[in-house]
């Protein structure tokens, strides 16, 4: 499964993905909202922040990695951001609602070999969990503290960084040219300069 480092820069990539190329690297503020909402689900996994590493892993991976738990926070926060007024509610609340969905589909994604296997997506519907069976994502290791600071889980999360650090930084410099080349057609009215042929 993947790591909150992981699942924070999906949600990177899912601010990228939403916002235009001019404000990519002004909203840095909207930029954290997102990373902190798409690894939001695994605060159940908080315990284990209290010495109880056991009961984390017991509850790990419960309703908070569900559509219903996303649908719920997407909710939430439109009505936070309706009551103070900030603008286009509507359009954050579902961009906050694809960082949750990230978390799912990269967990869906990842390998798992300890018990519940999977998520539950369509809890309380469905309890069953369910996962795809290729995984892409390395099983982090975190039955103990030490397995969690080992050099194997050090691997894992350098091999996030690289996927989603790669698919981030082509984003981000694609838009920025795009924004960079629309930016110069607006400055001629929408008409592009066309040279003479010299050889006429």
């Amino acid at each position: 499964m993947p790591t909150p480092i992981g699942h924070a820069l999906s949600g990177a990539v899912v601010y990228a993905v939403f916002t235009k190329g001019k404000h990519l690297l002004k909203l840095w503020k909207w930029l954290v909202v997102c990373m902190v909402f798409a690894a939001l689900a695994d605060i159940d996994f908080i315990p284990a922040l209290f010495g109880r590493v056991d009961i984390a892993n017991r509850i790990h991976r419960g309703p908070t990695h569900s559509l219903l738990f996303a649908v719920v926070v997407g909710v939430a926060a439109f009505g936070v951001m309706k009551a103070l007024g900030k603008p286009r509610p509507v359009r954050s609340s579902v961009v906050l609602f694809f960082c949750l969905l990230s978390h799912i589909l990269l967990d869906l994604m990842g390998k798992d070999y300890r018990p519940p296997i999977g998520v539950p997506v369509l809890w309380p519907f469905v309890a069953r969990s369910v996962r795809i069976p290729v995984g892409v994502f390395l099983d982090l290791h975190k039955d103990t503290y030490a397995e969690i600071v080992s050099l194997y889980n050090v691997r894992v999360f350098a091999h996030e960084v690289m996927v989603f650090g790669s698919i981030l930084s082509i984003l981000v410099v694609f838009k920025l040219w795009y924004a960079s080349k629309k930016g110069r057609l607006e400055d001629h009215g929408g008409v592009v300069e066309v040279s003479p042929d010299r050889t006429q």
